[in-house]
């Protein structure tokens, strides 16, 4: 499971991971399991959450730049 803490506005990104065949279908993907999102804490300026997804999906941080 990864945790993350993420702001107003920021993103994660799931995707197949590394090597994975991209010949791969939705149901290829997810046999072992779906995409589980825990949330464990928020506050006013960030909520704290896990992710646990099956071994072919990877998950990131996305750093979304900052508006000028």
């Amino acid at each position: 499971m990864l945790i993350v803490s993420r702001r107003d506005a920021e993103s994660i990104l799931i995707r197949p991971g590394e090597g994975i065949d991209t010949s791969m279908t939705l149901a290829d993907l997810f046999q072992n399991g779906p995409i589980e999102i825990t949330i464990f804490t928020s506050d006013n300026i960030r909520v704290k959450m896990g992710v646990q997804a099956p071994d072919e999906l990877s998950i990131w941080r996305k750093n979304d730049p900052v508006a000028a």
